[in-house]
């Protein structure tokens, strides 16, 4: 395995959070995840991006708005809000009512994660990571992948 293979799947498995909560947590998650469109989750990534490019370290690399961010707001609440009303109350507030308020996060970690590997299994994402081999040692790397 490549060092960049080894990097994207360290990176996907960093996205995925262990449910350890129970099954009413898992339940959230599936329903969250099962009431969501591609273009819904794209959205989700897209504000997840936007907030993150407002950090002073990556400012620089994005060339987003006001506007921007006004919009992704607006369709992640619509999201959130009808996720929440309309397509999962059931299971949310099974699992608040188990596990507490603070549970919610642990829900939308899953979507969140599921909304960021479909964008990560892009060719031009996964480019990207390929590009790292240029400039990975993969002679000192190769030992350390192999079991031993």
């Amino acid at each position: 395995m490549t060092s960049a293979k080894c990097l994207s799947l360290a990176t996907l498995l960093c996205l995925c959070p262990v449910i350890a909560a129970g099954t009413s947590v898992e339940d959230a998650s599936t329903c969250l995840t099962d009431s969501t469109s591609g273009r819904d989750r794209k959205d989700l990534v897209k504000w997840i991006f936007l907030a993150i490019s407002k950090h002073p370290e990556i400012s620089s690399l994005a060339s987003s708005g006001p506007a921007d961010d006004e919009e992704s707001n607006r369709r992640v609440g619509e999201l959130f809000t009808r996720l929440i009303a309309d397509d999962c109350p059931a299971e949310i507030n099974k699992m608040i009512t188990e596990h507490g308020a603070s549970s919610i996060s642990l829900a939308f970690e899953v979507l969140g994660s599921v909304a960021m590997q479909e964008l990560m299994v892009h060719p031009d994402v996964q480019g990207v990571f390929s590009g790292l081999e240029k400039y990975s040692d993969q002679e000192r790397i190769a030992p350390v992948l192999k079991p031993k």
